[in-house]
């Protein structure tokens, strides 16, 4: 009987095992995994200790407060040290232009918090002597409506006429509106607003008059205006406060309110930069950070770092100062770090 080849040959020495299912093989291929307990949490702010606190220290230094005696000092030292020397080298001819123009459309102004930062009498005397000013023609207050203390600035009469006949040379307002205009604030040094008139012979600006200086940005509607359109250019904010639209009082005259150029250009530089600063100290325990580490911060990266690319190279000095006079913070005597600057508020 013929036998099969199997049968010759045999059983196979080597037995090939049998093939395992597909999930026992995923099960000992992927052993389970052990969750890992959760990163505990770090506290990530910086300076975790609070500084030792001597008491008061002034922004200026002592000789630096021995030339400012009076307001107008005060104002012209503030002014003098906005900005910081642009450098010879680094910007593109686009950018220095850009820089150039807009410090050259910043109005002279100073506001009435950094004054009493940087002066060392008391508030109250620093407040007689600018209403003794403003009475005398030399100062006049300047104010913008619901913007806090920093909607009031002050402005040396001075440069307010020497704007108002640089606009006139420029052909942004008449010779007879400037001159008008000068006859009225002159008039009550301490008026905040003024009204306009129906014909020529009125004592007020007239209808012609008067446009031109809303035009020019030399005034606006007594009216506040909203939040959202006080950092617009005088020369886009015309359709806000056309005279058509302005509120009438009796007798047909209309009250405008006295403004500077670039004034809303001025607070929104002056806000964001002390925004700034809360947003800096906001990132330490405590809220309260050396002045040498802000300063350092806030001039980092040389032309890249936030004062060039933010602040149009805007002066540290002036930032702290403006910071202190809104009583946004305070600067003390730390005795170990020199001095510190502390949040105040919320």
């Amino acid at each position: 009987m013929p036998q099969s080849i199997r049968s010759i040959l045999g059983k196979p020495r080597v037995t090939k095992p049998k093939p395992r299912s597909s999930s026992s093989q995923t099960a000992q291929s992927s052993p389970v995994r052990r969750k890992r307990p959760p990163p505990e949490p770090q506290d990530d702010a910086l300076f975790p200790l609070k500084f030792g606190d001597l008491g008061a220290a002034p922004i200026l230094t002592s000789q630096e407060e021995l030339i400012l005696r009076d307001v107008p000092q005060a104002m012209r030292y503030i002014r003098s040290r906005m900005f910081s020397a642009v450098p010879g080298s680094g910007f593109t001819s686009t950018r220095l232009a850009e820089v150039l123009n807009y410090r050259a459309s910043m109005p002279p102004l100073v506001t009435a918090g950094h004054v009493n930062a940087v002066l060392t009498s008391s508030p109250g005397k620093i407040e007689r002597q600018v209403a003794e000013l403003v009475g005398k023609g030399v100062l006049r207050r300047v104010r913008v409506e619901r913007r806090g203390g920093v909607g009031e600035a002050l402005i040396e009469v001075g440069d307010l006429e020497e704007m108002l006949r640089r606009a006139a040379a420029q052909g942004e307002i008449s010779d007879a509106a400037g001159a008008k205009f000068r006859q009225v604030l002159q008039g009550d040094a301490a008026a905040q607003r003024v009204e306009r008139g129906g014909g020529e012979g009125d004592d007020g600006l007239t209808a012609r008059q008067a446009d031109e200086l809303v035009r020019a940005g030399f005034l606006t509607s007594s009216t506040a205006a909203p939040g959202s359109t006080l950092h617009v250019r005088p020369e886009d904010r015309t359709t806000l406060t056309s005279i058509q639209h302005v509120a009438r009082r009796g007798g047909g005259l209309a009250a405008l309110r006295i403004a500077v150029p670039g004034h809303g250009r001025f607070l929104k530089l002056a806000d964001a930069a002390v925004d700034w600063v809360r947003e800096a100290l906001g990132k330490t325990k405590w809220g309260e950070g050396p002045e040498s580490w802000l300063k350092e911060r806030f001039e980092g990266n040389g032309l890249y770092g936030t004062r060039w690319k933010e602040f149009w190279g805007v002066e540290w000095e002036w930032v702290l100062g403006q910071a202190v006079g809104l009583g946004v913070v305070e600067v003390f005597e730390t005795g170990s770090v020199g001095k510190g600057v502390r949040a105040l508020g919320g």
